[in-house]
């Protein structure tokens, strides 16, 4: 399996991918007087943090065809998590920042493409 693929599509590999899994609590969740804690765990939320340097332009479309997509805020993303384990979950993505982009022997590149992917997984019906 290649390191990280969107939909059926392979993608460059990563500088950075840091995986993040909070749990999501209750509206109801807190500490009470007495210092015991109260709430239910509604689902987890999981952050894939992403970043690429020095990526061509071809690539960098890639990547928005899926991040920027209008018409389906999740897709499909496959890749090895913390215990090295083959994941596919849909995830969203609110957007992607582009640091610069600069120019390499007349090639133009992206110096650094930097995204956050969410998913989540539980009771509850978490959207």
């Amino acid at each position: 399996m290649q390191y990280l693929k969107f939909g059926d599509t392979e993608i460059a590999i990563p500088t950075v991918f840091t995986i993040k899994k909070e749990k999501i609590m209750s509206d109801n969740a807190g500490i009470t007087s007495n210092c015991n804690y109260v709430g239910d765990v509604k689902g987890i939320q999981t952050t894939v943090h992403i970043e690429w340097a020095n990526l061509k332009p071809q690539e960098v479309a890639v990547i928005d065809q899926y991040v920027l997509n209008m018409q389906d805020l999740f897709f499909p993303m496959t890749y090895l998590d913390e215990e090295f384990e083959q994941i596919t979950t849909n995830v969203r993505a609110d957007g992607a920042a582009y640091e610069q982009w600069g120019w390499d022997k007349k090639r133009q590149l992206c110096k650094v493409l930097s995204l956050d992917l969410y998913a989540y997984s539980g009771a509850g019906g978490v959207t």
